[in-house]
This record gives C-alpha cells, structure tokens and sequence, in this order.
C-alpha cells in the first residue's frame, strides 16, 4: 500500500511565508488523488489564488516521509537510485548509511543540485525525475510523468551517517498568482513494484505518451572540439573533409563546433574563417556529410550588439547586476528567456543558419545557464522557468524547422521532449582515463556512469554520450589539454563499447591528419550505428560503476553483453548465464550461441541454465557478447569488425544451399567473419574495402 498523501502549499504574501495543507483565505487547494491499486498513487495539486491580492508561489510539495520506515519497502538494507536535473550532475545508486565511494558520486554533483549543507550534520541531495528506493520487501518509485509546467524535484535530506531523516517531493513554480489565477501541479506517480528495470521502462514509455517524441535515423557526426576547441580554422575542417571524403569514412554529419563564431551573441565567422559559412555548408555536403554548426543561444558576450540593441533582454539579479555565466575562460551575460520578446530573436537566428546558410544539424551548448539563477529578477514573474525553456526551445525548433537534427547539450532535460532530436548524457570527455584535473582523479568512469545510469532517457531522443576519442598524444598541442590522448589500447575499448552501449547517436573528434591508423580503424567496431535497446544489467546492485549493459539489437533478435572490468589492477573473469542475465529471452527447450568478440570464440548448443565462464578482461578494458537463438538462418559467430557481429550486413541469407550476401567494408582493413550455416557448416569470409554481393 502506497504511503499516506501528505501535501502542502508554501506562498509568500506581503514578505511573509505560509506554509498550508488545506485551503485558507487566500489559496484554495484542490487534490486530484487516484489510487488505482495498491501499488500505485497519481497525484496532482491545482491551486487558485482567492484573494484579491498577488500571491507568490514558492512551491508544492506533493508527498513527503518523515522517515524511511515510511517507505514500506522493507526492513534491511535500502538502495537509492537518484537521477540528476543537468548532464554534469551525477545519476546513480547509493546504499542508505553507507559512507563509500557510490554516495560520494551522487554527491558530487553540481552545486544547485546537490551536496547542500543544511545544519550541523545534514545534506540536502536533489533527485529529479526518477528516484527509487529498493528495499528488501519492495521497491517504491517516485516518478514525475510530465516536465512541462514547473519544475520538480524529490529532496533527501541524510544525516551525516547518510541514512535518510526525510523525503518529500515538490513541484516549483516560485511564480506570482493574480487574484482569481489558478495553476495545476505536474503530476507525481508513487509506485510500488518488484522488478525495477521493468518499471523504470514503464515510466520512461509513459512520459515519452505524453509528447510526440521525434524518432529518425541515428547519425555518426565528426565533430571539431575535442581536438580543436577554440583554435579550430576553416584549414581544419577543410584538412579532416579531405581525410574524410578520401578514405571513405562512414559518417553522416561534420559539426563545425565553438571557435567559428566572432563570440557568442555575434554569429558571424571570425577571421579563421576568411569564407562564407554558406559557402562552407557547401562545401561539406560536397564532401557527402550533412552540415552541422555548433551555437549556445542563451548566453552572448558583453560585447555583443545584442545587448545594446535590446539591454531589456539581460537577465538580472535583484540588485540590478548582470546575470553572469563563466565558461572556457570567458564570462558571458544570460538572455532572461522569460521575456518573450527574445523567441523572434531565437527564431530568426536558427532560420539563418538553416535556410540560409544550410546547417541543418544543430547542437547547442549551455542552455542551463538560462535557469541556473536562484537570485534572478526574472522579466515575466508570473511563468515557470520549465514553461519559459519550453516556449523559448520550441521558438529555436520552429526556426531550424522540423526536418533539422536537434543535439541539446547542456539543458533541462524534461520540459523539452518532443522538442530535441538528442540530448547529452553527461560531462564533457577528456581522453584519459584518470587525470587530477576533473573529478575525483576519474574521467573516462564519470562520464560513462553518466550515461549508463540515463539509459532510459532513449525512450525520449536519442542518446549523446559525447565523443569519442581515441588517438595517441602525449604531448599537449595548440595549449588545449584536449588535444591529449591517454588511453591505453585496454581503455581504448571500453570507450569505444561505451558508444555501442549508449544506445544513440555517435559522435567522435581527431585530427585525421595526426591519428594512427590503428587507433582510427577502432571505427569499424562502431559504424554504421546500429540501433539497440539498451538497459544496464543489475541497474540497483552494481557497484560504483556498473559493470554490464544489454544492448538488444532488434532486427537481428540478438542481444549483446557488454562488460567492463573497472579493476585498476585486477583481470576480471566474465560469467554469462543466459537464464539469469536474459530471462525475458529465454523459451523452453532453445539453445543459444554466445559469441566472445575479442577472443574470437563461439560457442554452441548453450542452454539458458549453462554458466559459460569465458576469457579474462584487462583492467580498464572491456568486451563484448552475443547472445542469438540457434535458429535455421546463418549467423556471424565471429567478427573483427562491428561489435553486432552482423548487424551491419545490409543482407545476410541461406537460400537454395547457398549463402548470399550483401556487406559493405568502408575501411582500410580486411572485415574477416566467420558464418554459422543451418547445416552446422561455418564459411569464413573475408570482405575488402568497398562492396561486396553474390545474388
């Protein structure tokens, strides 16, 4: 039975705060409360201002719990799993009174979000979206299905053991209500259910109803910053199109990123870029890829004629102070996107650089900055910043029109589902494994614990866990620590499976001048993209950083296994029982093939209940598994090329005794497979560079 409703109002009137939980003279409150079943809570709150006097409207809470007992999941042990509201935020799971290195993490996360001191003892730690509590009767849900409203979050307050003192759940408006103005709560969903990756999917299909979630062909993009950065020049993109175009490599789009622009809020080339960008936009469909350009809408220099063709459009704090936003070195000023002044501005900018200057894949950077203000004096006090980000973002679609490919990095994630055609996962790479530099000591873990623990965020866009790179430098160049290149050929794997096993679109960077061929053909293992469903294995039991992902690849019926060894020192002995890890793909009396990529091994006739202890994996490395039903067709059982082990081949078909095929090679290396026939027979082929078919 789901835990007792208890709601409350907070509002401010002539400086005062009132905190309610029923109607007084100046707010009424109306529930909408539907308990389906005992498992499961809807809640929604609406609230009409009745008194002839503005009121302002901090917050709802929704439910609260003053202890974890009140949680009813148990009386051992309590999992948490806490999603972030930012992509720099920390998702993951902690244990309840345990002080290690998991409850770190989460509390490490961005300072509006996170890690907050509250009084001697405390901390404040924001979830957003989805927080779970798994116990060892039950696990309880506490999921918010909407996102455009207002803004929301759970909020846990642990004691400095990091056991839970209370939980409550809150709808922020912190809005003004006019005399007779009634608002509605986004709604709030408190689930109790026993398999957790079943009700996580639940929860991500049911917020993914509620929007037309835009869904294409996921793209491989070469983009220019994590090399480049700011130094980038026309000579450079037009240095890797040549490599691009020359070798044949199979991407989809090259994104020009920051250092085109004369600043930010001035979006014209600077003197780098001695061409017109139409002219450059040209030039790289020319070259067979799909114009991208990198912009950041919300934030402009001081310098800027923006600002002094519309100061009005500044947000300010209320002491009249510029709103300011730091970043690469540089402090930016912050449009308040509560005016809506600014989306003709918004819209009109995205108009030129699509059906003017032709870029028609656009990726935009640090929209947070428009929300981040606790202190701002906002234009339009009566709007939500989720309803202000959602108008202003539609405003940027409705100019870029609905055929561009729409990459939001560094944003809100909810209010914009329908809107966006990828979000970022997390962080930004560096190409180290371990660095003093960013968190912990820990790079490579971070970003990709980001992307494991959001998983289900695909259900919404695609996917951006950031990019790939894979090249050996270990000599900064241009002054940019992004021009490293620090992994070993162990790491190097793990990152390269990390874009398989992110379940979006890939993206990576290199000076195609400058990288070795070894490391540049580590490529083939990841394009074309192929689209899976991804979920991590053991989502609530993994240790710090979770060690495996399913990757279902549906048109091949297939499932791949994905692990990492995060040992700094100790090899990894990888077990696969296919009853345990895949039981929804397990029917009565099938056999199965489990194929070992980089051991090249398969093994056949496997029965679901079989433990298969296979190769060790290195420290900082990692592998990957097929699992397949032995049926009556050929099937790969051995690749050194994509990481599917088929799911590549444009047509792969046993007819009349005879294999016929159809495989493109885009790489500079001999594609070797081995075939498993329904005769049992296997054929070893082996593909050159380009096209090869037998009809």
């Amino acid at each position: 039975m789901c835990p007792e409703n208890k709601f409350s109002v907070c509002y401010l009137l002539d400086d005062e705060e009132y905190i309610i939980c029923s109607s007084d003279e100046n707010l009424t409150i109306s529930a909408e409360i539907d308990s389906r079943n005992l498992k499961e809570t809807s809640i929604m709150l609406s609230i009409r201002n009745t008194s002839p006097r503005q009121v302002f409207l901090k917050y709802v809470t929704l439910w609260q719990a003053e202890s974890k007992e009140e949680l009813q999941v148990g009386d051992g042990s309590i999992l948490v799993y806490r999603s972030g509201r930012h992509k720099n935020d920390v998702p993951g799971t902690f244990t309840l009174g345990v002080a290690d290195e998991r409850i770190k993490d989460v509390l490490g996360a961005m300072s509006e979000t996170g890690d907050k001191m509250e009084s001697a003892g405390t901390r404040k730690l924001i979830s957003d979206h989805l927080t779970i509590f798994r116990g060892d009767k039950s696990s309880f849900f506490i999921e918010f299905i909407g996102g455009r409203k207002q803004l929301f979050e759970t909020e846990l307050i642990l004691n400095n053991a990091y056991d839970l003192e209370s939980v409550c759940a809150k709808a922020v408006f912190n809005v003004f209500l006019n005399s007779g103005e009634a608002v509605e709560t986004e709604e709030l969903r408190l689930v109790y259910a026993e398999d957790v990756e079943e009700e996580i999917e639940r929860f991500a299909k049911n917020k993914a109803a509620r929007y037309t979630v835009r869904r294409g062909k996921r793209p491989a993009v070469f983009c220019t910053w994590y090399y480049y950065g700011l130094s980038v020049t026309y000579e450079d993109v037009k240095t890797n199109l040549r490599i691009m175009k020359e070798r044949d490599l199979p991407f989809d789009v090259f994104q020009i990123d920051e250092g085109w622009e004369i600043t930010l809020g001035e979006w014209e080339p600077n003197e780098k870029f001695p061409v017109p960008m139409q002219r450059l936009a040209e030039e790289i469909k020319e070259a067979g890829f799909r114009p991208g350009i990198w912009t950041s809408p919300f934030i402009a220099h001081a310098s800027a004629g923006i600002w002094q063709k519309h100061p009005e459009w500044m947000l300010r704090d209320k002491k009249g102070e510029p709103c300011l936003f730091p970043m690469n070195d540089t402090v930016y000023q912050v449009f308040d996107i509560t005016n809506p002044a600014t989306y003709e501005y918004f819209e009109q900018l995205y108009q030129k650089l699509t059906f003017q200057w032709g870029y028609t894949y656009h990726k935009l950077d640090f929209t947070r900055a428009a929300v981040n203000y606790e202190d701002a004096d906002f234009f339009d006090k009566t709007v939500t910043l989720a309803q202000a980000y959602y108008r202003a973002v539609s405003a940027i679609r409705k100019g870029m029109g609905q055929e561009a490919y729409f990459l939001m990095c560094g944003g809100l994630y909810d209010p914009i589902i329908g809107l966006v055609d990828a979000q970022r996962t997390g962080s930004d790479v560096l190409s180290m494994w371990s660095s003093t530099i960013q968190k912990n000591g820990k790079t490579a873990p971070y970003t990709i614990k980001q992307s494991m623990f959001r998983y289900y965020m695909n259900y919404w866009w695609d996917n951006d866990p950031d990019a790939l790179m894979i090249r050996k430098n270990e000599i900064m160049e241009r002054n940019l620590r992004l021009t490293y290149g620090l992994l070993n050929d162990e790491e190097v794997k793990t990152v390269v499976v990390n874009q398989m096993m992110s379940g979006g679109l890939m993206c990576a960077t290199e000076p195609l001048d400058r990288i070795s061929d070894d490391r540049l053909m580590e490529y083939r293992r990841i394009l074309p993209v192929v689209p899976g469903i991804v979920r991590p294995i053991a989502f609530m039991e993994g240790g710090r950083f979770p060690g495996m992902s399913d990757v279902y690849l549906e048109k091949e019926d297939a499932h791949l296994l994905c692990v990492i060894n995060w040992e700094d020192e100790k090899e990894l002995i990888p077990e696969i029982c296919i009853q345990e890890l895949l039981p929804e793909f397990v029917a009565e009396q099938e056999n199965f093939v489990v194929c070992d990529y980089y051991a090249g091994e398969y093994f056949t006739d496997v029965n679901a209940k079989e433990r298969l202890q296979l190769k060790p994996i290195a420290p900082h490395g990692a592998n990957v598994y097929k699992v397949v039903k032995q049926k009556n067709k050929p099937l790969v059982v051995k690749s050194n090329g994509h990481y599917s082990m088929g799911g590549e081949i444009e047509f792969l078909a046993w007819e009349g005794e005879k294999l016929q095929y159809c495989i493109k090679n885009a790489f500079d290396v001999p594609l070797d497979y081995e075939i498993l026939l329904p005769n049992k027979q296997v054929i070893s082929l082996q593909i050159p560079k380009g096209r090869r078919e037998i009809l």
